[in-house]
């Protein structure tokens, strides 16, 4: 997958804080939460309040440069760039680990026939025991 760069949609001003959200969504390893934003963003001298995180956040999923969902068990919404969205998730310790290649092509054709849906997008969470929790017992 090539090196895409993230920009401001179209008829949205270009802002500091826009663009540092961005960045840290490209950097981070999997899905994060708004606060996790907001403190990489404050340990980084950037001042920004936490409400314009979530504002910035919504635009930027209605726009379709962000992927927004919910963990099992988790009461906050996690947020990642859409080459992010799939992952395994171990029940035990937290861990998170995208998954690469996408197993949602192989059946999408089959549910566009069966049920009738122009899908538009999707996420895929799996859930489990990772290997280092399973030595654990």
């Amino acid at each position: 997958m090539g090196e895409q760069k993230l920009s401001i949609p179209k008829g949205y001003r270009k802002t500091k804080q826009r663009e540092a959200i961005l960045k840290v969504l490209e950097r981070a390893e999997y899905p994060i939460n708004a606060e996790q934003i907001f403190m990489e963003l404050k340990n980084n001298g950037i001042d920004i309040s936490l409400s314009t995180i979530y504002r910035n956040l919504e635009m930027l999923t209605k726009e379709g440069l962000v992927v927004k969902s919910y963990m099992m068990n988790e009461d906050k919404a996690r947020f990642a760039l859409p080459d992010k969205k799939n992952y395994l998730v171990c029940e035990k310790c937290g861990k998170i680990v995208i998954i690469d290649n996408c197993p949602f092509d192989k059946f999408k054709e089959e549910l566009i026939e069966v049920h009738g849906f122009d899908i538009t997008g999707h996420s895929i969470e799996v859930y489990g025991v990772c290997p280092e929790c399973q030595k654990k017992g």
